[in-house]
């Protein structure tokens, strides 16, 4: 248990070990929150700590993590709700969600990041131009080279009219856009349309390098149902896509991957992967010099969780692990989506998988907040 200081009530912090910092705020509007030191980086001691309370956050999704460093990482979450009071009941007791924030790991510390103040809190990224919450930017791929960090973002919309039961979520995209930041302060640099800011696909939703290449994996990530004509439909979000630019050169036009090579023009691109019925959002990365990604069979509707492997990003995938997924306990039906394979997974430990977890009606969520919280399970490395 992490000590009492005054910003973050005793009660707020679990499982975390050593006393943060004071909450402060630095040059580029950046509140930095420090919320302590985990014993080790193993899943089952991220997944016991991210089940409760981290710090003031109190319920959050869809986390990327992105290496900085031989012993940093940046997390960028989305959707999170606080506590500084420390007697939340419910995920809008301490005021309305943020839709983006950062944490950044030092080794097995954690610093909690996002703009404004503890008592006014906005977004880490707030985008091109602040207009209101019906207009915002998830994060998707990123990646540091050199003496950048390179984010990919999703221009966000609510949609009108909203989708019926079942069908998916109450947003969908409208743009890419591509943001450097300075990978040791993290103060922004800049926020331009992506080069292809086109969202069908939307490429960037993965990033991964070689020694030669970083490609940008492309998926539409429209998860409302309603806009492709509803369940029984075509949805574009089953399709992955690939496009690539020279190691490191991610603010250059890529190329696409075609049927049966590489071209300059969008509209020749081929899907590498097509799948499922709703959605087949792998999330690849390069490690020990094998391409592996990790998917979750059609997000928020399906049960199985499978791991690919593939000697070039392009494909052919290979399935060598598929299981169903087990939620942790919850007081009501959950579901699970967007899994990401945890960068220092290696051979020798296997593969470290967070996935987000939700109710499967918001306001049972909104009432239980240890409902909407990620979880971090291990897999063993896959075989050859």
């Amino acid at each position: 248990m992490m000590s009492a200081q005054t910003s973050i009530p005793p009660t707020t912090v679990a499982l975390l070990t050593n006393g943060p910092g004071p909450v402060h705020l630095d040059g580029d509007d950046l509140v930095h929150n420090p919320i302590g030191c985990l014993p080790d980086l193993e899943p089952e001691t991220l997944d016991d700590a991210f089940s409760g309370r981290v710090g003031p956050l109190i319920g959050w999704d869809n986390p990327h993590v992105i290496t900085l460093d031989d012993d940093r990482w940046i997390w960028i979450g989305q959707d999170a709700y606080f506590d500084y009071t420390g007697n939340a009941n419910d995920l809008y007791h301490d005021g309305r969600q943020i839709q983006n924030f950062a944490i950044d790991q030092r080794g097995s510390c954690l610093d909690l990041i996002y703009r404004g103040a503890p008592d006014a809190r906005h977004n880490f990224e707030l985008g091109d131009v602040w207009t209101d919450w019906t207009r915002f930017f998830w994060p998707l791929g990123g990646e540091r080279h050199g003496d950048s960090l390179w984010i990919f973002w999703s221009e966000m919309v609510l949609s009108d009219p909203p989708p019926g039961p079942w069908e998916g979520i109450i947003r969908h995209p409208v743009g890419i856009w591509l943001a450097e930041y300075d990978p040791e302060t993290l103060a922004r640099r800049s926020f331009e349309p992506a080069p292809d800011p086109g969202v069908f696909p939307g490429y960037g939703f993965a990033i991964a390098s070689d020694e030669h290449h970083t490609y940008l994996f492309g998926n539409s990530n429209l998860l409302n149902l309603a806009r492709e004509g509803g369940r029984d439909a075509f949805h574009s979000a089953t399709q992955m896509f690939l496009a690539r630019v020279p190691l490191g050169e991610i603010d250059e036009r890529p190329e696409y991957r075609t049927a049966d090579g590489w071209s300059r023009r969008a509209y020749e691109a081929a899907p590498i992967s097509e799948r499922f019925w709703a959605e087949n959002t792998m999330q690849p990365r390069y490690l020990d010099g094998r391409w592996i990604a990790v998917t979750k069979e059609d997000g928020f509707w399906g049960d199985e969780v499978l791991i690919d492997v593939a000697e070039e990003p392009w494909g052919p995938w290979r399935t060598v692990d598929r299981f169903v997924y087990e939620h942790r306990p919850g007081s009501t039906g959950k579901l699970s989506y967007q899994p990401i394979i945890l960068p220092w997974s290696n051979p020798t430990d296997g593969l470290a998988i967070a996935i987000s977890e939700n109710a499967e009606f918001w306001e049972h969520a909104v009432a239980d907040p240890p409902m909407y919280r990620p979880a971090v399970i291990h897999r063993p490395w896959p075989e050859p």
